[in-house]
């Protein structure tokens, strides 16, 4: 922890960036988590209340002033006792056009806010390497091989970079974005939402052995490609004496042992990144199909706090 805020302090003045990015995530996480919550009830409420509203006055819910999802379900009502369906339900496609566009607009802004944030850590952070790179000492260049230090300001530092502000998204984002969605889900049913949440992480702990294999071999990739680079700038610096001894095949034989260990390597990573999105979305339908089997059987029980069908 010490390192990340180490790593961090490069990104200062970081409130510049920060702020206006919790702000414009806060309502982007906001907008989404409302359509989609909202979206159901709205329809269910036109062509289901909408058939009898001339008919038969509409009954309103009870609901407390924090129950977003019967207030506006009462005020979708409302608004077809008081003109018509046609009208409501161009009211609701604007609704939801506005909030797709606002969603999407607040998500726009977000991750430029990151990218901002994202280039002006890159930038200090490389400057800070190549100084204190060149404030060593002599001795420090005769233990180490260029291609390590090479690889270190070209590539270790973006690898680094992309750490801290990607971890400021999972510290900040997602969670936030969780906190909003099961709140959302314990105003539905608390049974059903405990049911979720005691499924979910079966095949969250799945995907996060294929994440932590995926990062153990990308570190054994950024040292075979600092090998390759070391190989490259020694037999570019020391061609005349290669030849001169003679020893062109062994430098080749090198190289190439190398450079087949990091073909390999990457075949893998490919291979175990193209197996995490189906393997992610079988376990995500498995799971809905676990929570659907438990929700609908919720529903048919028609037992005293059960689930009523929307």
């Amino acid at each position: 922890m010490k390192i990340y805020f180490r790593l961090l302090s490069f990104a200062k003045p970081i409130e510049k960036y920060a702020i206006p990015y919790v702000l414009v995530t806060i309502l982007a996480i906001f907008f989404n988590t409302f359509l989609f919550t909202l979206l159901g009830p709205l329809l269910e409420t036109i062509f289901s209340v909408g058939k009898e509203a001339c008919a038969t006055p509409t009954t309103m819910e009870k609901a407390s002033s924090f129950d977003v999802i019967a207030n506006f379900s009462n005020y979708i009502k409302q608004t077809i006792r008081d003109h018509d369906v046609v009208y409501t339900l161009k009211l609701v496609c604007g609704f939801i056009l506005a909030t797709v566009i606002l969603s999407n607009f607040f998500r726009y802004l977000s991750q430029r806010f990151m990218e901002d944030l994202r280039v002006h850590t890159l930038l200090k952070l490389r400057k800070a390497v190549f100084d204190n790179v060149m404030n060593l000492h002599i001795g420090y260049f005769s233990n180490e091989k260029k291609g390590d230090i090479i690889s270190k300001v070209a590539s270790d530092v973006q690898v680094v970079q992309g750490t801290v502000t990607s971890t400021l998204q999972v510290v900040f984002k997602e969670p936030l974005q969780l906190i909003f969605w099961v709140a959302v889900l314990l105003s539905i049913s608390v049974k059903l939402t405990l049911f979720a949440l005691l499924v979910i992480p079966i095949s969250g702990f799945i995907i996060s052995k294929i994440v932590k294999r995926l990062k153990e071999q990308a570190k054994e990739s950024h040292e075979s490609f600092a090998k390759m680079i070391g190989f490259l700038d020694e037999a570019l610096g020391g061609v005349r004496i290669i030849k001169a001894f003679n020893a062109t095949q062994r430098i080749k034989d090198k190289f190439h042992q190398e450079n087949v260990f990091y073909s390999n390597l990457g075949k893998k990573m490919a291979r175990r990144q193209q197996l995490a999105s189906p393997v992610s979305q079988t376990l995500g339908v498995l799971v809905v199909v676990f929570i659907v089997l438990y929700g609908g059987t919720m529903i048919l029980s028609k037992s005293p706090g059960s689930l009523e069908p929307a």
